[in-house]
């Protein structure tokens, strides 16, 4: 338990350090004033040697490992700023779905099989607002399923999204954000499980893990940076994690408290590399297995990792990181466990005209995934998507998750998306989409077998066709 001590000492240290120098807003206005004057960049074309134009920041402060946009619910897409469907002044509905759903599972072991079907309305609802230099994005999406003239609950399913844009100067970025997620019974369907966006670069890593059990978790973070110079920045993110599942004698839950310090020095216009530092302390209580109830246990993860990121050219995106990590396990008072492992980190984005692949892997914690655990897993996602005329759209992902130790949980999908688009002017779309997972664990609250659900219906999506044109000739840097 000393270390627990130690840690949260360490943590709260460099988030008191960093609020300090918050409260110096003056100061870094002044700098900025005083160095944006000097250091203007020269306009894009300008350059008569192509090295010194890649060598050369395409901001006066680049802070360059700072995301900065804020993103679409559920997807790696931007959020305009500019109203796109219909509402009233900065409250407005970007999209709506009328789905069927056939639902069929082979049940494993003792997991027993079944099937169901049942109509589900969806929708998405955005207030978006700009306070002076602040931004205020608070975003729903919430979905009702019925069946046989009921309201059931395998597929109503609460989905909100919270961000702030607290405080911006050319040296500064204050944000914090908030997701909430809450399924009556674990279905992970409605938003892809790997989106990816060529244009900003970005990604979106959603959950894709089934259960009978209800599902909550709620994730909230804070990114404070600030730019040293037109190329270095630093960075201090915490966060917390809070996530039930199941109910009753099978109720599980984890907690994580921890926070990313990192520094980022952008080398030239198109790349960027940096040192990252993050400590995590995790809670688990609850049930973890079908034959024994385990009791609280705190585990304490620190990784120091080299990231990188490189625009390989204006359609190719790679960014990465690597470093160690070393856990501690409590136990109790006097039964602590150390354990090392290699850490890494790693994303891929290509244009291929009206085409675009993207790979991700990550390590760590599975309690935004949908399995409450003090085990890290690895994830791996790959996804491409394709137009293949003027109204058909089409998507095939793939993916696999596993635990890091021996024995622990797996599972893996593959999905098929199929869009056509039915009015333009209406921006109305056909859906069809298909997923196939299959799940293998001795976890609580979490399906063992195969899962096999079909998807079709209709999606009104203003703005689509919009994007999608921007999409064919990305121009995107890198931030």
């Amino acid at each position: 338990m000393q270390s627990k001590k130690h840690f949260h000492v360490h943590i709260w240290l460099i988030i008191s350090v960093t609020l300090g120098i918050c409260l110096l807003p003056n100061l870094g206005a002044q700098d900025t004033r005083q160095d944006a004057g000097k250091q203007t960049p020269a306009p894009q074309g300008a350059s008569k040697d192509a090295d010194k134009k890649d060598a050369e920041p395409a901001s006066p402060f680049g802070l360059a490992g700072t995301e900065s946009y804020i993103r679409q619910i559920g997807t790696s897409g931007v959020l305009a700023g500019n109203r796109e469907g219909i509402g009233w002044g900065s409250l407005y509905i970007p999209s709506a779905e009328v789905s069927g759903i056939v639902d069929r599972f082979e049940g494993a072991s003792t997991t027993s099989s079944g099937s169901s079907t049942a109509a589900v309305l969806r929708t998405t609802i955005v207030y978006d607002h700009w306070i002076g230099t602040s931004r205020l994005a608070f975003q729903y999406s919430p979905s009702m399923a019925i069946a046989e003239g009921q309201v059931v609950g395998n597929y109503s399913n609460q989905n909100t999204s919270l961000d702030l844009l607290l405080y911006t100067r050319p040296r500064w970025n204050v944000k914090f954000g908030d997701s909430f997620r809450y399924y009556y019974t674990q279905q992970s369907i409605g938003f892809p499980y790997l989106d990816v966006n060529s244009v900003t670069p970005g990604f979106a890593v959603n959950g894709f893990l089934d259960g009978a059990g209800r599902w909550l978790s709620n994730s909230s973070n804070m990114t404070i940076a600030y730019a040293l110079s037109r190329r270095a920045s630093i960075a201090v993110i915490p966060n917390y994690i809070y996530s039930e599942s199941g109910t009753g004698a099978n109720l599980s839950r984890g907690v994580s408290y921890g926070g990313t310090a990192r520094w980022d020095y952008r080398v030239s216009e198109r790349q960027t590399v940096g040192l990252e530092y993050a400590g995590q302390l995790l809670h688990e209580s609850g049930p973890r297995t079908f034959t024994s109830t385990i009791g609280p246990s705190d585990t304490i993860y620190h990784t120091i990792s080299g990231t990188a990121g490189r625009q390989l050219s204006a359609t190719w995106f790679v960014e990465g990181s690597a470093g160690v990590t070393t856990s501690t396990i409590a136990f109790s008072l006097f039964q602590t466990s150390r354990q090392w492992s290699p850490y890494g980190r790693f994303g891929l984005v290509k244009q291929l005209g009206r085409s675009s692949v993207g790979l991700k892997y990550s390590r760590g914690d599975t309690l935004s995934y949908g399995l409450i655990s003090n085990q890290y897993a690895d994830r791996v996602d790959l996804t491409f998507r394709s137009q293949l005329g003027i109204r058909l759209y089409w998507s095939a992902s793939a993916g696999y998750l596993r635990q890091v130790g021996s024995g622990g949980f797996s599972g893996k999908y593959a999905t098929g998306d199929l869009q056509f688009l039915l009015a333009p002017r209406a921006e109305l779309f056909a859906v069809f989409d298909y997923y196939r997972k299959y799940q293998s664990a001795n976890v609580n609250n979490l399906f063992t077998g195969n899962h096999d659900i079909y998807v079709f219906g209709v999606r009104w999506q203003p703005g689509r066709l919009q994007h999608q044109d921007q999409g064919q000739s990305p121009s995107h840097k890198m931030n």
